[in-house]
C-alpha cells in the first residue's frame, strides 16, 4: 500500500470506524448503513497528482432500475469545502514532515465528514428527510427538477403519505417525457452550432416507471410494498458481497 493510501485509511480507521462507519472493501470509502440509506464518505483520489478531496453524500436504498442496483451514487450531498476553502489535500513526498502533514490535512477531511455523518443521521427521521427532499425540489428550477421530483415521491410512498407521493411521482413522469430530447452546444470543425440530442437512458427509464413502477402504486399498501421490496432486494444483494461485510443484517423492511 502507498504511503498516502495508509495515511488515508489509518485516519479513517481511527475516526470514522468508532462511529458505526465500515471500509468499503479495499478502496477509500467509507459506509454508514442507515437502513433506508447508506451515507458514503469517499476520500477521492485525482487523476494528476496523490491526494485526497473529500465527497460526503447519501445513497437512498431504493435505486433505480434493477441493472443499476448495484451503482452507489450520490443522491444527496457532494464534495467538501474544509475548513478556509480546503478542497484537496496533497501528499508531497518531497517536502519535510510531508506524512504528518499529509495526515494532519486527512484528520482535518475526516473530522469534518463525520459532521456531516451525524448530520445525515437526520434523514432516519422520515419526516425530517421528506421536509428536505422538498425544500431540494423547492430550490431547483424547475426545468431542472427530475431526479429530485422521484426521489421524494418514493420517500412519501415509503413514509405513508400516498397522495403526495402520487402528486410528485405525477409531476416527475411529466417532466421526464418532455426531456427526451435536448439542445446542446457542439462544435463540429471549428464551427459552434446547436444541436438536439436524445438522451435514451431518459426515455427507458420512464418507460420502465410506466411498465414497472405505476402498475405497483395504484393504492397506498401496495406503493409502500413497492419501495419496501425495492430496498430489501438491494440491500439482499449487496449483504451478500465481501465488500459489505460491515453492513447490518438484522434490517428487513
Amino acid at each position: 500500500m502507498e504511503p498516502h493510501n495508509k495515511i488515508i485509511n489509518d485516519v479513517a480507521k481511527r475516526i470514522l470506524k468508532p462511529e458505526g462507519l465500515f471500509r468499503f472493501g479495499s478502496t477509500r470509502t467509507w459506509i454508514e448503513d442507515n437502513g433506508y440509506f447508506f451515507t458514503m464518505v469517499a476520500f477521492e483520489s485525482s487523476g494528476y497528482t496523490k491526494g485526497s478531496y473529500l465527497m460526503v453524500g447519501i445513497n437512498f436504498m431504493w435505486g433505480c432500475a434493477d441493472d443499476t442496483d448495484e451503482y452507489l451514487g450520490v443522491d444527496i450531498g457532494g464534495r467538501e469545502i474544509v475548513g478556509r476553502g480546503t478542497q484537496f489535500v496533497e501528499y508531497r513526498p518531497n517536502i519535510k514532515n510531508c506524512d504528518s502533514i499529509f495526515e494532519q490535512g486527512i484528520t482535518d477531511f475526516a473530522n469534518a465528514a463525520l459532521l456531516k455523518v451525524r448530520e445525515y443521521r437526520k434523514y432516519r427521521n422520515l419526516e425530517y428527510a421528506k421536509e428536505m427532499l422538498k425544500s431540494i425540489v423547492d430550490t431547483t428550477p424547475p426545468e431542472q427538477q427530475c431526479w429530485e421530483l422521484y426521489r421524494l415521491a418514493l420517500l412519501c410512498f415509503f413514509k405513508g403519505d400516498y397522495e403526495e407521493g402520487r402528486e410528485y411521482f405525477d409531476k416527475y413522469l411529466e417532466h421526464t417525457k418532455n426531456s427526451f430530447f435536448k439542445t446542446v452546444s457542439v462544435t463540429q470543425g471549428g464551427v459552434q452550432k446547436m444541436q438536439t440530442v436524445h438522451i435514451e437512458w431518459l426515455e427507458t427509464f420512464y418507460n420502465h416507471c410506466i411498465d414497472t413502477i405505476i402498475p405497483q402504486i395504484g393504492d397506498p399498501e401496495s406503493a409502500r410494498r413497492m419501495v419496501y421490496d425495492k430496498i430489501n432486494r438491494r440491500r439482499s444483494l449487496f449483504s451478500g458481497k465481501k465488500s459489505y461485510k460491515g453492513m447490518k443484517t438484522d434490517i428487513v423492511y
